[in-house]
Order: structure tokens, then C-alpha cells, then sequence
């Protein structure tokens, strides 16, 4: 968590800003104390923001508006027109979020050095960022590296710059992957990828005992390499795959039904309780809680 600013760091009480400025990057920290609507806001470069505390919602050019809350990024190219609502804040119940610049050289320089030395294999794809993927939920690892960037930015190391660019070049990876993730769950059968072939698996065989083998037989894959390649596309396994998809399948279920135990049965888990315990964890509230949303 970043802390606040001091009451003697305070400029304004909307969109108050501090600035880290590595070579590589620029990180901002916006803080806002007051409700307020329609702020405007535009970087000159690409920018990845974060939310980490409050809500915002967002109005972006060409975009239908949206609440934004912690736990989500947006990737954004440079020059975007944002205007910001600040419905919540206060004096007790700031918001805060994190802007991070990158230039375009940087970002050329990271995926021409990936598509050289660590290409993607057999699946017609290059490292590219797909800004069309622009708002996502944040996984474990992006959590942990975006806590690792702001920790190092903001300390005193002396090797700090050389810790920052480590740290923020795979960042830019796991944004990568997690919208090869995104482009993957909106994929069609029509896809020939093994990737795809698997999506399409799972769909069909929700209420079934999953398993890698079986996932393996049907793309006649070996464990080893399946594991592996689904490991360097999106950074997390086949099985956890599975998890993904049946809680978004479980998450249909209950808008539609509200139902708890149907939602659980239907999406292939066997334990009521234990899909409780996981909705909880990965979502943040009880499938109860969000039926009811």
C-alpha cells in the first residue's frame, strides 16, 4: 500500500499529483480528497494506471463509461482524452491511483528484444501490447510486481534504477500475457490454436472431472509441453485455466439464476463449500454477494 500524502504535500484536493521520474519510466501518484466530476486528465505517453484505493468512473473518448475501482489496470495510449468522476471521495475517504509513463521506445525496445529472444512458438503470434485490451482485473503476479515497482521507486537504493528497469520490463510481460488471456476467453471454435481447442474442451465438458492428461489426449499434446507452453503464453497452467473458466461460467449462473448451488454443480465443481472459500478469494465476495449485485 503507498502511503498518502502529508497534509503539507497537498496542492489540491483534486487529483493532487507526486512524481518519481526513472529513466525508463515516470511513476504519479494521484490522490483526490473531494467529490468532484468530469476532471480532465492526458499523458503524453502511454500510460498504465492502477486504482488503489476508492472509485473513480471513467469517460474515455470512443468508450462507454465505467466504474473503476483497486484491483484493476488500464493500459492506455498516449494522448487519451480521460474524464474522471470522483462520486466518493472526501477528506476521510481520499482516492488514490497510480499512473505509470512509458515511452514508445521503451515499450519497442522490450518486445523487439522478447520476439528475438524468446519468440512464441507455432501459434502465428507475436509479442505485441494489444491496446484494444485496455482494462482488466489484476492477477497475483501483477499485484506482486506493481507493489515491487512502486517499493523500489520509492526507496533510497542506490541500485534502484538498475531494479526498477527489471522489475518493470516483466511487468510488461505479465500485462502481455494476461491480454493473451483476454483475447483467448473471447475467442471462437472457429480458432484453430491448440490454446482455443482447449477453451472450447472445457466449455463442452464443464460438469467433468478435468484433468492436464485430459486435456493432453485431446490436443495430443505430451504434460510437459502443454504445461510449458501454457506457462510462456499467459503464465499460469492448464489447470488454472480450468479455474478461470468454470468461476466465469459460475458467474453467469448466478446473474441468471442466483442460484449458489447450481452455479456450483453446473460449472463442475463437487464441493459447495469449497467453491464458496475460491469465489471468495479470487473475487473478493461470496457468490451470494454477487447474485445479489
Amino acid at each position: 500500500m503507498l502511503p498518502f500524502s502529508g497534509r503539507k504535500e497537498l496542492h489540491s484536493l483534486i487529483e493532487n499529483r507526486r512524481a518519481y521520474t526513472l529513466p525508463n519510466f515516470e511513476l504519479n501518484i494521484f490522490e483526490t480528497y473531494e467529490a468532484s466530476a468530469l476532471v480532465p486528465l492526458r499523458f503524453s505517453d502511454l500510460v498504465i494506471i492502477n486504482m488503489i484505493k476508492g472509485k473513480k468512473v471513467m469517460h474515455l473518448q470512443d468508450k462507454v463509461s465505467f466504474d473503476y475501482y483497486p484491483g484493476e489496470t488500464l493500459l492506455l495510449p498516449e494522448q487519451t482524452q480521460m474524464l474522471i468522476d470522483f462520486p466518493d471521495a472526501g477528506m476521510e475517504a481520499p482516492t488514490q491511483c497510480t499512473a505509470i509513463t512509458v515511452a514508445d521506445e521503451k515499450i519497442t525496445e522490450v518486445i523487439n528484444y522478447l520476439n528475438e529472444f524468446y519468440p512464441k512458438k507455432g501459434y502465428g503470434s507475436n509479442w505485441t501490447f494489444q491496446l484494444d485490451k485496455f482494462h482488466f482485473s489484476n492477477n497475483e503476479e501483477l499485484v506482486r510486481l506493481t507493489n515491487r515497482l512502486f517499493q523500489v521507486t520509492l526507496s533510497g537504493d542506490i541500485h534502484k534504477e538498475a531494479l526498477a528497469d527489471l522489475v518493470f520490463k516483466e511487468l510488461l510481460i505479465r500485462i502481455m500475457q494476461m491480454q493473451g488471456l483476454l483475447v483467448l476467453e473471447e475467442s471462437t471454435a472457429k480458432n484453430s490454436s491448440v490454446f482455443t481447442c482447449i477453451k472450447q474442451y472445457i466449455k463442452e465438458n464443464m460438469t467433468e472431472r478435468l484433468s492436464v492428461d485430459k486435456l493432453c489426449v485431446h490436443v495430443g499434446m505430451s504434460k510437459s509441453k502443454l504445461s510449458r507452453d501454457f506457462k510462456a503464453e499467459f503464465g499460469i497452467s492448464p489447470m488454472e485455466f480450468v479455474i478461470r473458466e468454470r468461476l466465469a461460467y459460475a458467474k453467469k449462473i448466478l446473474k441468471q439464476s442466483g442460484s449458489v448451488k447450481e452455479a456450483c454443480f453446473s460449472s463442475g465443481f463437487s464441493d459447495v463449500n469449497y467453491f464458496v472459500r475460491l469465489f471468495r478469494q479470487r473475487e473478493g465476495i461470496t457468490p451470494g454477494q454477487y447474485a445479489s449485485m
